[in-house]
């Protein structure tokens, strides 16, 4: 019974882990050094984002 105790400790150590792994990872950003940035949406598309005080507002399809 003291295994079952020791292996169910392990997993819930491994879980707090890759838990704690998982929020600390840096979350993606873009660049915002001029007002309009081209780069690649979540399909791989191009997208042209805009930046305000250095955060991405939003972003659209490139057009004319």
């Amino acid at each position: 019974m003291k295994i079952f105790w020791y292996v169910l400790a392990g997993l819930g150590l491994l879980v707090i882990a890759l838990a704690v792994g998982v929020a600390w990872r840096p979350a993606p950003s873009r660049d915002c050094a001029s007002s309009v940035v081209i780069g690649r949406g979540p399909h791989g598309e191009a997208v042209e984002c805009v930046c305000v005080n250095g955060t991405v507002s939003t972003c659209f399809e490139p057009g004319p």
